[in-house]
């Protein structure tokens, strides 16, 4: 079953909208600005596949990680708006810069400039985007970045955006805007009280410990590579989850979202003839 739904693209994109579509139908929202929130976040999954295609990752042709990435999507779903949507086109812009620089390491130092740059842009629209500076400086790092000069740079850059901006706010007489752009947590933990939050992250995290505990056994074409890779995106997860229960910030959980979808695809790619992996593929969708 795995196969069939995720070795053709066509399968893989007709089963990701399905699951999106359905989804969507279930909290019953179908104004225009949800269903563009939808398309969008169904563009970030269509470039999430192209990524792994491009850099490898899986090491087998595979759209898994489209299929998988629509699935695991349901958790934001219900609060699903322009903040989710920005940190998801982070985490892609920094995840292809910091692969991009682990293959051309002269370039290293641009791309976390750059880094720095799209970080400062989104904090002018949604104020708590500095708080993913922490794993994408720690992926730049994971993935072969070393130079300390980039990181000071990339944080300089973000400021500059960030008092630029203010400064046009302050020309336009608009200076209680330029509060907005201070970082505002409410801690409030009762959003993680939903039954989806119940059901689906437990079986996530069982899932992800099996995938864990059958890694030594993948055929692997190049197994150290794959293994470390592996263990990239589980400390980019493990980052996600600290960030995502210490703010309380429902809109960060997109940051989990990527790692968990890439991590459980290594373990349908590479089990596809497990009973109990077709099982608990079956289960997610």
């Amino acid at each position: 079953m795995i196969d069939i739904l995720t070795k053709n693209r066509a399968g893989a994109i007709i089963l990701s909208l399905l699951i999106l579509g359905a989804s969507q139908f279930i909290i019953g929202d179908f104004s225009t600005r949800a269903i563009a929130y939808l398309l969008l976040l169904f563009t970030q999954g269509l470039i999430f596949d192209y990524l792994c295609f491009r850099f490898k990752i899986l090491g087998q042709k595979s759209n898994m990680p489209l299929v998988l990435f629509s699935a695991v999507s349901v958790l934001v779903l219900p609060n699903l708006g322009l903040g989710i949507i920005i940190y998801g086109f982070v985490w892609l812009a920094a995840f292809f810069l910091a692969f991009e620089s682990g293959e051309d390491n002269s370039k290293s130092n641009n791309y976390i400039i750059y880094i720095g740059i799209i970080l400062g842009i989104a904090q002018t629209i949604n104020n708590i985007s500095i708080l993913l500076m922490l794993p994408v400086f720690v992926l730049f790092l994971q993935t072969g970045a070393r130079n300390s000069k980039g990181f000071v740079q990339s944080i300089i850059y973000f400021f500059m955006i960030i008092l630029s901006f203010a400064g046009v706010l302050y020309v336009m007489e608009i200076e209680d805007k330029i509060y907005d752009l201070i970082p505002k947590l409410t801690f409030d933990y009762t959003v993680f009280d939903t039954i989806l939050n119940k059901l689906f992250v437990p079986f996530l995290i069982a899932s992800l410990s099996f995938h864990f505990l059958n890694l030594n056994s993948y055929r692997f074409r190049y197994p150290n590579k794959s293994k470390i890779l592996n263990y990239t995106l589980l400390m980019q997860l493990i980052i996600a989850i600290l960030l995502v229960l210490f703010t309380a910030q429902t809109g960060l959980i997109i940051y989990f979202v990527y790692p968990s979808a890439l991590l459980l695809s290594f373990t349908f790619v590479y089990k596809n003839k497990s009973v109990f992996a077709n099982a608990a593929f079956a289960s997610i969708i």
